[in-house]
């Protein structure tokens, strides 16, 4: 996609979430395997690697086979802002599904400023689903099957601007 050439485009899982991953991770020595659904260029796996991971991104050529089973650790970085209105309910509920024991979300919460190049979304912006923070936690809580742990509010400033991201923490109880 021409929107990613050049862009920071699948990198920024471990960026914006890393710290928070390691505290579920380290937290939680039984954790042994983990999905990142919607892993883009795979950097939870690079930075986590004490875990056993499997990548599932249907945008990344080789990546784009659906998970099966349930995974100690699922996380979801940066995804859910991408995911059309109409699927985010059932994309939801396959997190929880592919949850055994925690789900990591974070989502960002903001309009990128970037558009669509072309394709049925041309000229929208590439975060094409925006719910506040209360919302996502909401949808989670109904959707997951999982037990609510935490949630953590986080108010980036850039460009003179503040980008509300939000991160959620479940478990299977």
């Amino acid at each position: 996609m021409k929107e990613h050439d050049g862009s920071k485009w699948g990198s920024t899982g471990a960026r914006y979430s890393g710290k928070a991953v390691a505290e579920v991770i380290l937290s939680r020595p039984y954790l042994k395997t983990a999905l990142d659904y919607g892993c883009g260029k795979g950097t939870m796996a690079h930075y986590f690697d004490d875990l056993e991971w499997t990548e599932y991104d249907p945008g990344v050529v080789g990546k784009q086979e659906k998970p099966r089973g349930r995974y100690d650790l699922v996380t979801c970085t940066d995804v859910m802002e991408h995911v059309e209105r109409e699927y985010v309910t059932s994309v939801i509920k396959e997190l929880g599904a592919a949850t055994d024991k925690v789900l990591f979300v974070d989502i960002a919460c903001y309009l990128t400023g970037k558009v669509f190049g072309s394709g049925p979304y041309e000229g929208q912006d590439l975060h094409i689903t925006i719910f506040s923070t209360d919302e996502w936690k909401d949808l989670f809580d109904r959707y997951s099957g999982l037990t609510f742990l935490e949630s953590r509010g986080i108010d980036k400033v850039s460009k003179g601007k503040t980008k509300k991201r939000l991160q959620l923490t479940y478990e299977r109880t």
